[in-house]
């Protein structure tokens, strides 16, 4: 008997081409001996409804084309199990394939995707939100909360919102961070709680990240000029070292007096004045790319 993959496609999501993906994700599929099963969300109870599915039927692998959004919800409903998640980059932004080094070309995402054997990532809980690579408060999250409520599309739409987001915001923000019953009083522009190493951007906010190493990173940025502001946002970092103070940890929460923006994997969350992250040590069995597959 064949076994089953689940093909999730968000037909929404920002660089997808729809039909292409369908069609060469059932190709290859179908190559290697996997029965397709396709799900395409609309928005509407798209957690219940492949929930329901997934559990309806054995599924070996589950491979998603969407942005990370739709990444996200697919693997807070197979974490802790043994089916391999499989990514295909069709986001606006794509951090997460970003921060693992995928290739940009379909055809090698797919080859991943469908044909690499699992391997089991680390993700974190954020305010009970599970998170894949990198979550943040501060300036960034308010760039995404501007460019959602703006209807915004692409890396475009991002750079739209870039300065006004940094002339409306209210920074430097000020917090306590608590790790380890240690209380460190700060402020800064952005505060992340990184698993892995970029943004969608190619912006490498955490130099150090591993995805699979049982810790994560809480990186301060505690200030940057007008410039690297906009380059963080929008392209590779700055050469110049920003002023930034890291903590390796399990395990953090983060007070504020007044309301912050949070997002999680690029999805806005809300603005809290109370922030907690944990690490879940090696819980999503994932296809990540090997040496040879990272060069595009």
């Amino acid at each position: 008997m064949k076994p089953n993959l689940l093909l999730v496609i968000n037909p929404t999501a920002g660089s997808i081409n729809e039909k292409l993906v369908e069609r060469k994700a059932i190709e290859i599929a179908e190559h290697h001996n996997f029965k397709v099963i396709v799900f395409k969300t609309t928005g509407n109870k798209d957690f219940e409804k492949l929930k329901e599915k997934l559990d309806a039927k054995k599924f070996e692998r589950v491979v998603v084309a969407g942005g990370d959004g739709t990444i996200n919800l697919v693997a807070s409903i197979i974490v802790n199990t043994v089916i391999t998640l499989g990514i295909l980059a069709c986001g606006s932004a794509n951090g997460l394939a970003t921060s693992l080094d995928f290739p940009e070309k379909l055809d090698q995402q797919l080859e991943i995707a469908i044909t690499n054997e699992g391997q089991y990532i680390d993700t974190l809980t954020v305010n009970k939100n599970i998170c894949l690579h990198i979550a943040d408060i501060g300036i960034n999250a308010e760039l995404i909360y501007n460019y959602e409520i703006a209807n915004g599309s692409g890396m475009l739409g991002y750079a739209k919102q870039c300065v006004p987001t940094i002339f409306k915001s209210n920074y430097p923000y000020k917090f306590n961070i608590v790790i380890d019953n240690n209380t460190v009083e700060c402020k800064g522009i952005l505060l992340a709680f990184a698993n892995a190493k970029k943004y969608g951007t190619g912006a490498i906010i955490n130099p150090v990240g591993k995805i699979n190493d049982g810790i994560f990173e809480v990186v301060l940025y505690k200030r940057l000029s007008f410039w690297d502001i906009v380059k963080t946002f929008l392209k590779r970092t700055s050469k110049k070292e920003p002023t930034i103070d890291r903590y390796s940890t399990k395990s953090v929460l983060v007070e504020s007096r007044k309301k912050i923006a949070l997002q999680v994997d690029g999805e806005f969350i809300g603005k809290l004045k109370k922030f907690e992250a944990h690490l879940n040590s090696k819980n999503l069995n994932m296809a990540l790319p090997n040496l040879s597959q990272r060069k595009s």
